[in-house]
């Protein structure tokens, strides 16, 4: 009778003798699901490389904040107090 467990990642196989109940196991390799999960992780971030090598590269354009003259500034503040008409 043989079991067979992957949710190691690990491929594991338990053999058992059903005349005498003796039990053995023995670790094949990675389970091919893992193998499989790897490759395909591998293959996104060799895809995502590749991407951000072939974008062009683009600098986000700053907002250039207007400032009103300091002539205005002053007569809004002398606006404030009542002194500037």
């Amino acid at each position: 009778m043989t079991e067979k467990d992957t949710s190691s990642g690990r491929d594991i196989r338990e053999y058992v003798c059903d005349g005498c109940g003796h039990a053995d196991w023995e670790v094949r390799g990675p389970a091919l699901w893992q193998i499989l999960h790897d490759d395909r992780e591998e293959f996104l971030a060799a895809q995502a490389n590749r991407n951000s090598i072939n974008a062009p590269e683009v600098q986000p354009e700053i907002p250039q904040t207007v400032h009103a003259a300091s002539g205005s500034l002053w007569k809004r503040l002398l606006a404030w107090f009542g002194k500037g008409q």
